[in-house]
């Protein structure tokens, strides 16, 4: 924005005509890169929830304000037929919170009715984007909302959809979330994506399989000890599914020094969320396993949201499950740039090599 920058570049509007359309659709995206949830509300205006991440859920009416973090997506739709005709401002506030890194950031467009005037001039007001009244979706769950905001996590949405896959997991995986003096990790393991020389889905026959991280951490729900550990907890983080596998993943984050709300995303597949709740502050990966295998964790199985990003929740764990269909390999980490380079990485490998085509004569990478 020109006040703020040396680039002219105007406040965005949307210009809506109710004697056309009665309600709109908008999809917000979040691209950012940093520790970044962002909180979109519209000035007078309540909406309705209808999807995330482009998976619908069943409505959320007279909702206020959404929180997206990194990757994530909503779709909302906007009803204009009863609103006086001028421009109403469209809020983005990034999420407080000592450790978020768009603190004290805000931004603003416009939804404009017909040919109302539009105050480029305005400036954004940071207290108003994230002290918005009502209903509040996915809001960062580290902060200490207003007493007038009511939060409505993603482990609350409900999809359209009924869940196929409703019998006992084939395969669980524990993963606790941290950032250590080593940077960010999983399990305390650092995923080296210098050691990935070559690429795994057409060459994984030249995999240096002395790279590969003990897959007991994760099967079993260990932290990484890295005196003890042959690499000392520097390796290539790859878990391993069958096709047709049924595959839970516990996301555990401990509320440590630095409560940073991971965002986690996985390719190549859609989760559900079944459900979600508190962790001890000690040994909460022992914890969680003994709560599951004990058949003390409670799992939404009629109509959980289905998602391919997610914040985890410091201080407490998400239960996600996917069915393994789609056979490859498949990244799975943290959408915190720093926190992808640095090694809270995963791989997912699903199936084996005859369960995906390669063409022939395809090219080698390390060949002429």
């Amino acid at each position: 924005h020109s006040d703020f920058h040396t680039t002219i570049q105007p406040w965005q509007k949307f210009t809506v005509h109710p004697e056309e359309c009665s309600s709109y659709r908008f999809r917000f995206v979040s691209s950012v890169d940093l520790h970044c949830p962002i909180q979109v509300s519209i000035e007078d205006h309540n909406f309705t929830v209808i999807a995330s991440d482009g998976e619908y859920i069943e409505p959320e009416e007279n909702v206020s304000s959404v929180t997206l973090t990194n990757g994530e997506r909503f779709d909302i739709l906007v009803d204009v037929s009863e609103h006086e005709e001028k421009a109403y401002v469209i809020r983005f506030g990034g999420a407080p919170g000592e450790f978020a890194n768009c603190k004290d950031l805000s931004a603003i467009a416009f939804l404009r009715y017909g040919h109302s005037h539009v105050n480029q001039k305005l400036e954004p007001d940071y207290s108003e984007s994230i002290n918005v009244p009502g209903r509040h979706i996915n809001p960062l769950p580290t902060i200490e909302l207003p007493s007038d905001q009511i939060p409505v996590p993603v482990s609350d949405l409900r999809s359209i959809h009924t869940f196929d896959h409703q019998g006992p997991a084939d395969k669980t995986f524990y993963l606790q979330f941290g950032d250590g003096d080593n940077g960010a990790n999983v399990n305390n393991l650092i995923f080296d994506l210098k050691t990935l020389t070559t690429p795994l889905l057409a060459q994984e026959d030249h995999q240096n399989q002395t790279a590969l991280c003990d897959t007991s951490y994760a099967e079993d729900g260990f932290i990484c000890d890295p005196s003890l550990d042959k690499h000392s907890c520097s390796c290539q983080n790859i878990l391993n599914v069958e096709t047709g596998d049924v595959v839970e993943m516990f996301l555990i984050n401990p509320d440590l020094d630095r409560p940073i709300a991971h965002p986690i995303h996985l390719h190549g597949y859609f989760f559900n969320v079944l459900g979600s709740g508190p962790i001890p502050a000690e040994n909460p990966m022992a914890f969680i396993r003994q709560m599951n295998e004990e058949g003390n964790i409670e799992r939404n199985l009629e109509n959980p949201p289905r998602k391919d990003s997610i914040q985890s929740i410091p201080g407490g764990y998400l239960l996600i499950r996917f069915y393994a269909d789609n056979p490859g390999y498949w990244l799975m980490h943290c959408h915190i740039s720093f926190d992808v380079i640095e090694g809270q990485v995963m791989i997912v490998k699903v199936g084996g090599r005859s369960e995906w085509d390669i063409p022939e004569g395809f090219p080698e990478c390390g060949t002429n």
